[in-house]
């Protein structure tokens, strides 16, 4: 900008002086001020004009005193505020040009005598910055807004969603401070929210009498306050009905540092679980109990019956009546020794270790053998076939294995209908060896299939061929007995192939005994 007295302005003649003198006397005062300046006289023609205004609105200095139509070369916001503002009101009016954001105040020049409009005075700034940070504030204003009525909806959800659960939930503080109680909570603590809030979790009075479980509380906040992860422990507190016992899982909520800011404890009520459990318990020892009793105290007697019939067997001039009428005991008692077996065997299944077993080195084959010859003898109008295949020798108890597949052939003769019995010992693999047994019959259904080597399911597979006598242990002992070894039992049934049982064992069993 030219200093002040070495400006060079052009003029153009006026026809009021009065309206020159005001113009120099505004330009003069103002002159050396940054900021876009003009001066118009009554008719709308620029009279002096600085080099910002000319930068502002796009025009040259000297194309504002030459161009006949000024008015039409201005932005259209400008033009019309001076239009307006000749009329005596101030004008502020804005435009943009070449990205530029210009703020111009119009104010009319008035006649000192009469207070009549001489002219109208220009002062032009850009605020385009300031335009930018506004826009940018509101943006930023509406962003904020937006993100409080998000959080806001969320933490309403939020607290929704901690009151509707079932468990307790507290959060606490890094000192074992209460933050917030949910309804649960107060239930199963049975404080009021308003006496639990604020108030430190370690305090005795929240737990029962004896201190244990406020101690419990204690080591879970200092665990979870001392790494990540999530701690459970067994709390215990006096209610009205009585003490009851929580199940606490503990976790910490942690910065971006790592640094711990909460505390979130989960409270689940077990006391009615852990009641049912023990009945559960007792209940199942009450049974083991009745059951090892019974079948040791039939052992004797069963045993003095069988050896009865096997004197008056030798009996002479006995009539086939009474030979057949011996024959039926003598199957009766094998029958109630059978299930004097499953019974006691059921029994050590539910004690620890399992079914015991006595490994062994067998041949698979000859165990097979022996199985089968003995259904035999016990099922003489039964046809049972045995396919043998491959080195069958291995590390088994084999009495148990016996067992098993007498288990299988007797359920395969009493589902089976009259078709043949085919049982396969296959050993061809090299660390396992497979016994399947084969029959006819209705098919079993696909989802009765999981069920049947389960306990007590005597007649799950639909209709004998003759009277059911078993408890249903039957294929329960067929699966203890394969997993004792460290095996599987599974079975398969279709239309087309009918029905097989297969036990899947490996050649040396886990070291399992009694």
């Amino acid at each position: 900008m030219e200093p002040f007295g070495q400006r060079n302005l052009s003029v153009v003649p006026s026809s009021s002086h009065e309206a020159e003198e005001a113009a120099w006397s505004f330009l003069d005062a103002v002159w050396d001020v940054p900021v876009g300046l003009g001066f118009c006289d009554a008719h709308l023609r620029f009279v002096r004009v600085n080099e910002a205004l000319a930068r502002f609105d796009g025009l040259s200095v000297d194309a504002h005193y030459t161009s006949d139509d000024i008015l039409a070369r201005l932005p259209d916001a400008f033009a019309e505020g001076l239009r307006q503002s000749i009329f005596g009101d101030a004008q502020d009016v804005e435009f943009t040009l070449s990205g530029r954001c210009v703020l111009v105040k119009l104010h009319p020049v008035l006649r000192p005598s009469d207070r009549q409009p001489i002219g109208v005075g220009i002062v032009a700034v850009d605020v385009t910055d300031q335009r930018d940070a506004f826009r940018a504030v509101e943006v930023a204003n509406r962003l904020i807004a937006d993100l409080l009525a998000d959080a806001t909806a969320k933490e309403y959800a939020l607290s929704r969603l901690i009151e509707s659960v079932q468990d307790g939930l507290l959060v606490v503080g890094p000192t074992g401070r209460i933050k917030l109680v949910n309804q649960a909570a107060e239930r199963i603590l049975g404080h009021p929210r308003k006496a639990l809030a604020g108030a430190q979790i370690q305090d005795q009075r929240w737990w029962c009498a004896d201190g244990s479980a406020g101690r419990d509380a204690s080591a879970l906040l200092t665990h979870a306050l001392a790494q990540p992860g999530l701690f459970r422990g067994e709390l215990h507190v006096e209610t009205d009905a009585g003490r009851a016992a929580l199940i606490a899982d503990v976790t910490s909520l942690r910065n971006v540092h790592g640094k711990v800011e909460d505390v979130v404890v989960a409270l689940h009520d077990v006391t009615r679980e852990q009641h049912d459990l023990e009945v559960s318990r007792s209940n199942l020892d009450f049974q083991q109990q009745i059951i090892a009793i019974v079948g040791h105290d039939l052992r004797n007697p069963l045993a003095t019956i069988a050896g009865s019939v096997s004197l008056l067997r030798r009996q002479p001039g006995l009539t086939p009546s009474s030979v057949e009428s011996l024959d039926r005991v003598a199957r009766s008692a094998a029958r109630m020794a059978r299930l004097i077996s499953d019974l006691l065997d059921y029994a050590r299944t539910r004690t620890p270790g399992g079914l015991p077993i006595v490994l062994a080195r067998a041949d698979l084959h000859a165990i097979c053998h022996d199985a089968v010859d003995e259904c035999r003898r016990a099922y003489p109008a039964n046809t049972i076939e045995l396919e043998t295949a491959g080195d069958a020798t291995g590390s088994w108890d084999a009495d148990r294995i016996e067992q098993a597949l007498i288990n299988l052939i007797t359920n395969a003769i009493q589902y089976g209908g009259t078709a043949p019995v085919r049982v396969q010992s296959i050993a061809s693999a090299a660390h396992s060896v497979e016994i399947k047994v084969h029959n006819g019959g209705a098919v079993i259904p696909a989802d009765v299939l999981p069920e049947l080597f389960r306990a007590y399911r005597r007649g799950i597979r639909g209709e004998s061929t003759e009277r059911q006598h078993g408890l249903g242990l039957g294929l329960f002992i067929v699966a203890q007995i394969a997993e004792a070894h460290g095996g599987v039992a599974f079975a398969d049934s279709a239309a087309e192939s009918g029905t097989t049982f297969t036990i899947q064992l490996l050649r040396s069993g886990p070291s399992k005994g009694p």
